[in-house]
């Protein structure tokens, strides 16, 4: 069956990105696999000569050296993936963690706020070394038991697993944490290229929905953080509504403070100010959109924001 873009789609996001057809177009190339080498138990060098053994053409990225990409389809089926020595991640997933690399050098603790099934918290554990200590908070108990494979398997021992909805943890629950990842649940629309059929159900009123549900977590997540703590908030997803107006809600809302964003040799776009006679708070621009024809990744929406102490 043959992939079209709805004209709706293309009407809303074609003013938002320069290049519009080339964006549109990569939404229906499939990209190459991607994975993370799992430093806790290799490091890129092994892992490119075990690759370069099979004859797996791989290649790093100069922005991530953990991070390569193959056109090789059976990567993922190789014994360096079944024994945890890579993890088989989108390159745009990669990015809320280092984001907050600077932040994480010193951490004592981290919430990952939705964490199944164990992409980021697996990679919060590499770069932390195993030390200080990370919440892998999830609501849905069946993605737990995913987000728990794949913590023994990758060796993961500083972390502790939580199912709550984030929205409605116990009132004894009094714990403020330095550093939180909020990678809320939204349309996905940036997985696109590894999913083409999201296009075939694809709806503004879903976008809506999810936004709802994306403020109220943001406002909690916020909550929970420490004074002068840094809170990461990232969607796979192009909609302003479910990025820019949910982080302008908050910037609203409470005392909170945008940080610059940058991933030295990725391209990326600033945060939009205003969508559809929309005006949102002007620190959004802060914010970091990555456009999948920009790095030839998946479609990704970062902020990074601080409490005031």
């Amino acid at each position: 069956m043959e992939i079209q873009i709805p004209q709706k789609f293309r009407d809303r996001y074609g003013p938002l990105v320069e290049n519009p057809e080339e964006f549109f177009s990569s939404l229906l190339s499939r990209s190459p696999k991607s994975f993370r080498v799992n430093t806790l138990k290799s490091s890129p060098k092994e892992v490119k000569e075990r690759m370069e053994s099979y004859g797996f053409p791989i290649k790093q990225m100069e922005w991530y050296p953990d991070a390569f990409v193959s056109e090789n389809p059976y990567v993922g089926s190789t014994l360096e993936h079944f024994m945890g020595y890579i993890y088989m991640q989108e390159l745009a997933s990669m990015l809320p963690p280092l984001i907050l690399k600077p932040e994480l050098i010193k951490a004592e603790s981290v919430l990952d706020a939705c964490a199944a099934p164990g992409s980021k918290t697996t990679q919060l554990a590499a770069m932390m070394q195993n030390r200080g200590v990370i919440i892998a908070n999830d609501s849905d108990y069946g993605r737990i038991k995913a987000l728990k494979f794949n913590l023994e398997k990758c060796g993961v021992l500083n972390t502790i697993v939580t199912n709550f909805d984030l929205r409605f943890l116990p009132k004894n629950f009094s714990m403020q944490f330095p550093l939180i990842l909020l990678d809320a649940p939204c349309s996905s629309e940036g997985t696109i290229r590894k999913n083409p059929l999201l296009l075939s159900r694809w709806s503004e009123g879903d976008i809506l929905s999810r936004a709802g549900l994306q403020r109220k977590l943001i406002l909690k997540a916020y909550e929970l953080l420490s004074p002068g703590g840094t809170l990461v908030y990232s969607t796979c997803t192009f909609a302003p509504e479910e990025n820019e107006s949910v982080v302008s809600h908050l910037l609203e809302s409470a005392d909170a403070k945008a940080q610059e964003a940058n991933i030295p040799g990725l391209k990326c776009s600033k945060g939009i100010e205003e969508f559809r006679g929309m005006k949102y708070h002007s620190d959004v621009r802060k914010s970091l959109r990555v456009w999948p024809h920009h790095n030839g990744t998946e479609g990704f929406f970062l902020a990074k924001i601080r409490k005031r102490p």
